[in-house]
């Protein structure tokens, strides 16, 4: 192997070299991600206004508030888990890290399955305790129900990227999001303007594009660095 295929291949530590550059190159992928995710949400909201009206864009709208919040909390679960996967990783053990991976992808599934089930259950009483108007609560209802039925894969995607991010490979990270967002839209428009599905869709799109993006993630141990 060439000197230059093993520093591509080198993975970014902190404690060596310029502290500014190690988290310039760090932080870089985190902010294309963010700009990303904001990229297709509103290409979601353009194309959902566009083909389906105000009314489809106010339940998709009116839905957000409940999906982040419980989207966000398992973005924090995530962030949690890569501090734990980073201190043993700093330790340079590869054993326990081994042990903090593999859990972290048991709690990300367990933790999944109950905002699926619990997702579905609490949507209706969500929205109404929202104050979600009564000509765009049964699309928003039926988007939330529909979004939940898939949250399980963006769940174990967001560990899985935080994994990645505590072993300082932001960069995958990434790429796999830049593969979402692209499928995400191309989704909405076959579904939407193509297939002409409404609201249902919408969610249906996130559902398919996610255990997409999931699939691209290879196993995020292979992705550590040796220990």
């Amino acid at each position: 192997m060439t000197d230059t295929a093993q520093q591509q291949k080198k993975p970014l530590l902190m404690t060596e070299g310029s502290i500014w550059k190690s988290i310039l190159l760090f932080s870089v992928p985190l902010i294309l991600g963010n700009l990303l995710q904001q990229l297709y949400n509103t290409a979601d909201s353009i194309i959902v206004g566009n083909f389906l009206g105000s009314n489809a864009l106010a339940a998709v709208g009116s839905s957000g508030s409940p999906i982040y919040l419980l989207i966000g909390f398992s973005q924090g679960v995530a962030v949690g888990a890569g501090v734990v996967v980073s201190q043993y990783l700093g330790a340079k053990d590869k054993k326990e890290t081994r042990i903090a991976v593999h859990t972290s992808l048991a709690i990300a599934a367990i933790l999944g399955l109950i905002l699926t089930v619990g997702g579905i259950a609490v949507s209706r009483t969500l929205l109404v305790w929202m104050n979600t108007p009564d000509e765009v609560l049964g699309d928003a209802v039926t988007y939330m129900k529909l979004y939940f039925g898939g949250v399980l894969f963006s769940v174990i995607y967001n560990m899985a990227a935080g994994i990645l991010n505590a072993a300082g490979n932001s960069r995958r990270s990434v790429l796999y999001l830049a593969c979402a967002s692209i499928t995400n839209i191309i989704l909405d428009l076959v579904f939407i303007a193509g297939l002409k599905m409404g609201v249902a869709g919408a969610a249906i799109r996130t559902c398919w594009s996610s255990p997409a993006s999931t699939a691209t993630v290879p196993p995020p141990w292979r992705a550590l660095p040796p220990t």
